[in-house]
């Protein structure tokens, strides 16, 4: 399953999630957005809003959007027990 989180570097819940994705050796992609350039910044904020209108963070796709740090949810949705 492809994963990617959207983050911001200073996000305490966005630690979390990659903390969990570590524990659990689960490949992602992480997208920091706060420390993207503008142009960049401005077409990543785009693309998260597609998956999160109201773009708080993190944001996690997997094969549905995972809000925030919800570790039953993402649990589920990676076939984790």
């Amino acid at each position: 399953k492809k994963v990617r989180l959207y983050a911001l570097s200073t996000c305490p819940a966005c630690k979390m999630v990659k903390t969990f994705l570590e524990k659990y050796g689960v490949p992602y992609e992480m997208v920091a957005v706060d420390t993207l350039d503008g142009g960049e910044q401005w077409l990543m904020t785009k693309e998260v809003k597609k998956y999160n209108p109201l773009l708080t963070y993190p944001t996690l796709v997997i094969e549905e959007v995972i809000l925030g740090f919800d570790e039953a949810r993402m649990k589920k949705a990676l076939g984790i027990p």
